[in-house]
């Protein structure tokens, strides 16, 4: 077996300009965010995001202006409000916003995992064939049968994603929901994977039911603690709802989301010392109890 363990810098090195990016989570849980911000130190730019339905990461990518164009099904950030780079630039005209809903992402994710040329949908009577006619396209059917829609395949260059446990050679276990990364990690051409610990083989054959991703379908495993921070990350961390806040709020204008990256992105320069940019006792404070799985 051979080690996929890297270092955030080599496991987001060759991600290239223009690529379309899969980001792995839901809202404000499991974010790649540790990935995310390795990304932005890293300089890709005039990328192409394929984001579960997320908040924090696809955001801070836009607002990095390190976006040309975003297919989602919807980018929010709760009760904290819109997603306010994604809002104020689709808005402006300045992002290109390729609407999707469920099942048009799943089936354009399962259409890439059977390597099929398109996935049969239910059409669900929504405007989005007229909204977006180069995704969703009309099949012909016998009259009075369930109308048909067909999505081509989502086939993402590289897919970030982070769960709670992996063996060095990228047996990948989630501890909580795995949301769609699993199909995500099925579709992609390359799947990076940070997680909060690095685990024994051992650990992994013993708790194989949690065990989502095979080291087969992983390139690079990265061991970060509170790499999904400010969002949760199951049966580890809860969220920071109030770094939340204080992204939302530096998100108003220019000049404060320029002082966000630099205490965040720019001037740490490795998770290390983001965590300390955070506070040990802000990330304490966020604990949960440790699961006995180790």
């Amino acid at each position: 077996m051979v080690s996929k363990l890297r270092e955030l810098h080599e496991a987001i090195g060759d991600v290239a300009d223009g690529a379309l990016v899969g980001l792995g989570g839901w809202i404000f849980n499991s974010q790649p965010m540790a990935l995310v911000r390795a990304l932005l130190r890293q300089g890709a730019r005039d990328l192409r995001l394929m984001p579960s339905p997320g908040s924090i990461a696809p955001d801070l990518l836009i607002g990095a202006d390190r976006v040309r164009s975003v297919a989602c099904v919807f980018i929010s950030f709760e009760q904290f409000g819109l997603a306010p780079h994604f809002r104020r630039r689709a808005q402006r005209g300045e992002l290109e916003v390729l609407e999707l809903d469920g099942p048009g992402y799943a089936g354009g994710l399962r259409a890439s995992i059977c390597d099929l040329p398109y996935m049969p949908i239910p059409d669900l009577g929504t405007d989005l064939p007229k909204v977006n006619p180069a995704f969703y396209r009309p099949l012909p059917g016998e009259p009075g049968a369930r109308r048909l829609l067909a999505v081509p395949p989502i086939e993402p260059d590289v897919t970030l994603i982070h769960a709670q446990q992996a063996d060095e050679h990228g047996n990948v276990q989630f501890l909580g929901a795995p949301f769609f990364d699993v199909m995500l990690a099925q579709a992609s051409r390359r799947v990076v994977v940070s997680v909060d610990r690095i685990v024994s083989t051992d650990t992994i054959r013993r708790n194989n039911h949690l065990t989502k991703l095979p080291a087969v379908m992983v390139d690079a495993v990265v061991e970060v603690p509170f790499g999904a921070h400010p969002t949760a990350s199951a049966a580890i961390h809860r969220a920071d709802e109030r770094h939340l806040r204080e992204y939302v709020k530096a998100s108003g204008d220019a000049a404060s989301f320029d002082d966000y990256l630099a205490r965040y992105v720019r001037d740490p320069t490795d998770h290390p010392a983001y965590l300390d940019a955070i506070g040990a006792a802000r990330l304490a404070s966020l604990n949960v109890s440790q699961s006995n799985l180790q």
